[in-house]
C-alpha cells in the first residue's frame, strides 16, 4: 500500500514537473478554461430559460398537469398549434372528475378548460355610422336631436349612394341571387332623399330597414379568428396569478360572456391606422428609424392609403370635429383628406410629436375600437360546426410579464365553459334530455345501431333569422322563431356538463411524478390521463425545447473542438518526450506507469483549466447580470418568465461543467498516452540520441 502510494506521488510529481517545464502543454489548460468559462454561464442561462417558461405556462393556464380522458387520440394543449385544436374525448360529467382530483393528496386547485378556435366578423364600413345614428335616435325628442339626426341621415344617405353604385356594378357583372333582390331594392331606395323624409318622426322604423336589409349590402367585413379557452372565468382569474384585467370587468358568476386577449383586441379590433402607429412606436423603441428601415416607411404609406376607408367610417359630426382639430394641430386650413394625409406623413423628426397628438387630439374623434366592453359579438366555429353564438364582451385581459400587446401569449381569449360547449356543438344536459325524450318518443332507442350516436347527431338550436315584428314604441324588435341562448347559466349547468380537460395545480412540495400515476389509477367510468406543462404548452414549450437543443449542440461542438485540439497538442508533446520516456523506462518505470503519467497530465491540465474557467464564468455571470437583465422583446419575455431575467449560478450545473470538460480532456489524452507509452526503451533512447 505504501509502495503504491509512493508510486502515485512520484507519478504526480513527474506529471507536475512535465506540465511546468513545457508551457506548450498549457494550451490544453487554456482550452479547458475557455470552454468552462463559456459553458458555466450558458448552463445557468439555459436553466433560467427553462424555469422562466415553466413559470409562464403554469401560472397562465397550463397548470402543473393537464388532465383529460385517457381514451383521447391526442393530448390537451392550452394554445392552438399548426394542427389546430387537439382531438379529445370529453369527460362527460366534469363535476365527478374534479371531485376525484381534489381528493388526491398534493392537489391545490382544479380548473376546467377547453381549447377552441372561433371566428367573428369585424363589421363593415356602415356599422360605425349606424351605431352613431342609433345612439342619437335614443336621445329624448327635441329640436336639437332632430337637427343632428338630419345631419347624420344626410351623411349616411350620401354614403349609401356609393354603396348602391357599387352594387349596381356588381349586378351588371354578375348574376345576383334572386333572394337578395329585395335587399338591393331597399339599398337603392335608402340612397334617395325620399326615404329619409320621415326619419326624424320614426327613426326606429328607418333603422330597422337599414340594419336588416341595407347594412349587409356593404359586406360583412373582415373575418377574424378568436382562439379561446373555455373555462370558469371567475375561477380562472383567481387561480392563475399571471391573469390581469386590462379593461372592463370580470363577468359575475353565472354570466355568459368573453374576456378578450389584449393582443387580439389591439391587433384586430383597433383602428388599423392606430395599430400601425403603435407598431411604429415599438419598432422605433427597438432602434429602427424611418431613414434606414424600409418596413417603417411601408407602414406609413399603408396608413396614408387607408385614409379613404377611415373617412368612410366617420359620421359628419366626427368628420367636422376632426377637420378642425387637424387644422389647429397643423397650423393651416384644408380639406379633411388633405389634412389627414399631411398629419400621417411621418418621419424621424416628427413621429414622437405626431404620435402623442394622435392619441391626445385626434383619437377622441375617431372610432378607435370596433368593439368595446359591454358590446356583443357573434362567435362561430370556423368549420361552421355548431351554432353561431352571441356573447357579451366583458373586458380584456393580459398575462402579466408575458409580453406586450403583440405577444402570442396575450392573443388567447377566455369564454365561459357553457358557451364553449355550445360552440363545439356539444349538447347541454337539458338539450340531451330533450333529445333523448324525442328519440324515445319516436322509438329510435330500440335501434341498437343508433344509441348514443343518435344523440350526438342532434345539434343545439341555432340563432335563426326571422321576420321581425315591428313596434311602434321604439323598443327592440322581437323575432319569431329566434332561440337565442340565455345570458346566464346555473352552477349545475357549469359543473355537471362535459369538459375536455382540466388544469391541476399542485400544493407546495407535491410532485407531478408522484401524482400522475394516482390520477391514472382513479376509479370511474372514464379513465383519466395527464400531461405536464411542457406538452400542454404546445408550440410555446416546443420553442424552448428547440432553444435547449441549440445550446446543447453548441456545447457539443465546443467539446469536440476542445477534444481535437487537446489530443493534437498532447500527441505532439508525447512525441517530443520520446527520449524522456525511454530514459524513464530504462530506469525501471513500467509502461503502465508511463501511460498513467501521461494521462495524469491531461487530467491535471483539464481539471485545473476547467476549475479556473468555471470561476471566471461565475464571475462573468455575476458581473453580466447584476440586478437582472431587462428584456424588451415581448416574445422573449414569455420564454424568460417576465420582463427581467435573473440567471443564477447553479452549483450542480457548474460541477457538471467542470467534470464534463475535464472528462473531455482526459479522453482526448488517451491516444497520446497510449502511443507515448508504447515506445520500446531502446528505440526511445536511440531517438533521444539522434
Amino acid at each position: 500500500m505504501a509502495a503504491g502510494s509512493g508510486v502515485l506521488v512520484t507519478l504526480w510529481w513527474l506529471t507536475l514537473q512535465g506540465v511546468v517545464s513545457r508551457p506548450r502543454s498549457w494550451v490544453v489548460g487554456f482550452l479547458a478554461a475557455g470552454a468552462a468559462a463559456l459553458l458555466t454561464p450558458g448552463a445557468s442561462l439555459m436553466r433560467s430559460i427553462h424555469d422562466g417558461t415553466r413559470r409562464s405556462l403554469i401560472e397562465s393556464g397550463a397548470g402543473d398537469l393537464q388532465v383529460y380522458a385517457a381514451s383521447s387520440p391526442e393530448s390537451p394543449r392550452v394554445v392552438a398549434g399548426p394542427g389546430g385544436v387537439p382531438e379529445l374525448v370529453p369527460m362527460p360529467d366534469y363535476a365527478v372528475a374534479e371531485s376525484s382530483l381534489r381528493a388526491l393528496p398534493g392537489v391545490r386547485d382544479v380548473v376546467p378548460l377547453e381549447l377552441g378556435m372561433g371566428s367573428t366578423f369585424r363589421g363593415n364600413s356602415l356599422d360605425d355610422k349606424l351605431a352613431v345614428l342609433r345612439a342619437a335616435s335614443r336621445a329624448p325628442a327635441s329640436e336639437e336631436r332632430d337637427a343632428r339626426l338630419r345631419r347624420l341621415g344626410e351623411d349616411l344617405r350620401r354614403t349609401l349612394e356609393g354603396v348602391a353604385r357599387d352594387s349596381l356594378r356588381r349586378s351588371e357583372a354578375f348574376v345576383d341571387d334572386p333572394v337578395d333582390a329585395d335587399d338591393l331594392q331597399a339599398l337603392r331606395e335608402a340612397s334617395t332623399p325620399a326615404f329619409w323624409e320621415h326619419f326624424t318622426q320614426s327613426p326606429q322604423d328607418v333603422l330597422e330597414v337599414l340594419e336588416n336589409k341595407v347594412a349587409r349590402q356593404a359586406g360583412e367585413g373582415e373575418e377574424l379568428s378568436v382562439d379561446y379557452l373555455g373555462t370558469d372565468l371567475p375561477r380562472f382569474a383567481r387561480t392563475f396569478p399571471r391573469f390581469e384585467l386590462v379593461t372592463g370587468q370580470l363577468p359575475p358568476a353565472g354570466a355568459r360572456g368573453l374576456l378578450m386577449g389584449q393582443a387580439t383586441y389591439e391587433q384586430s379590433f383597433k383602428l388599423s391606422i392606430a395599430a400601425r402607429l403603435d407598431e411604429l412606436k415599438r419598432e422605433r423603441e427597438r432602434g429602427a428609424t424611418f431613414a434606414d428601415d424600409e418596413r417603417l416607411r411601408t407602414l406609413v404609406a399603408r396608413n396614408v392609403e387607408e385614409i379613404p376607408d377611415l373617412l368612410a367610417r366617420l359620421d359628419v359630426d366626427r368628420a367636422t370635429a376632426l377637420q378642425a382639430t387637424l387644422a389647429r394641430v397643423l397650423g393651416g386650413e384644408g380639406e379633411l383628406p388633405t389634412l389627414l394625409g399631411r398629419f400621417l406623413a411621418l418621419d424621424d423628426a416628427n413621429f414622437d410629436a405626431r404620435y402623442g397628438q394622435f392619441y391626445s387630439e385626434l383619437a377622441p374623434h375617431l372610432p378607435l375600437y370596433r368593439l368595446r366592453p359591454g358590446d356583443t359579438l357573434v362567435l362561430r366555429n370556423p368549420l361552421e360546426q355548431g351554432p353561431a353564438l352571441p356573447v357579451r364582451l366583458w373586458g380584456t385581459f393580459r398575462f402579466q410579464g408575458l409580453g406586450g400587446d403583440d405577444g402570442r401569449a396575450n392573443a388567447i381569449s377566455l369564454v365561459d365553459l357553457v358557451s364553449a360547449r355550445q360552440l363545439s356543438g356539444r349538447l347541454t344536459r337539458a338539450q340531451a334530455a330533450e333529445t333523448q325524450q324525442l328519440v324515445e318518443t319516436f322509438g329510435m332507442q330500440k335501434d341498437d345501431a343508433l344509441g348514443r350516436q343518435s344523440l350526438d347527431a342532434f345539434q343545439p338550436p341555432e340563432v335563426v333569422d326571422g321576420e321581425a315584428r315591428t313596434t311602434s314604441s321604439g323598443a327592440a324588435p322581437s323575432f319569431r322563431g329566434a332561440r337565442a341562448p340565455p345570458d346566464t347559466f346555473t352552477e349545475d349547468e357549469l359543473n355537471h356538463g362535459s369538459a375536455m380537460h382540466a388544469a391541476v395545480l399542485l400544493a407546495p412540495g407535491a410532485s407531478t411524478d408522484e401524482l400522475a400515476p394516482r390520477i391514472a389509477a382513479l376509479p370511474g367510468e372514464v379513465k383519466l390521463a395527464s400531461v405536464g406543462w411542457q406538452e400542454s404548452g404546445g408550440i410555446l414549450a416546443g420553442l424552448v425545447g428547440m432553444t435547449q437543443v441549440v445550446l446543447g449542440l453548441f456545447a457539443l461542438l465546443l467539446a469536440l473542438f476542445v477534444a481535437l485540439v487537446s489530443a493534437g497538442t498532447l500527441l505532439l508533446l508525447a512525441r517530443q518526450r520520446v527520449g524522456e520516456v525511454g530514459t524513464l523506462r530504462a530506469l525501471g518505470m513500467q509502461r503502465s506507469e508511463v501511460f498513467a503519467s501521461l494521462l495524469l497530465e491531461g487530467l491535471l491540465l483539464g481539471g485545473a483549466g476547467s476549475v479556473a474557467g468555471a470561476l471566471v464564468g461565475a464571475g462573468l455571470l455575476r458581473v453580466w447580470t447584476g440586478q437582472g437583465i431587462a428584456i424588451q422583446n415581448s416574445a422573449l419575455q414569455f420564454f424568460l418568465g417576465g420582463p427581467v431575467l435573473r440567471p443564477e449560478l447553479m452549483p450542480s450545473a457548474t460541477v457538471a461543467v467542470v467534470l464534463g470538460v475535464t472528462a473531455v480532456v482526459v479522453v482526448s489524452a488517451l491516444v497520446p498516452a497510449w502511443r507515448g507509452s508504447s515506445v520500446a526503451p531502446g528505440v526511445a533512447m536511440r531517438r533521444s540520441e539522434d
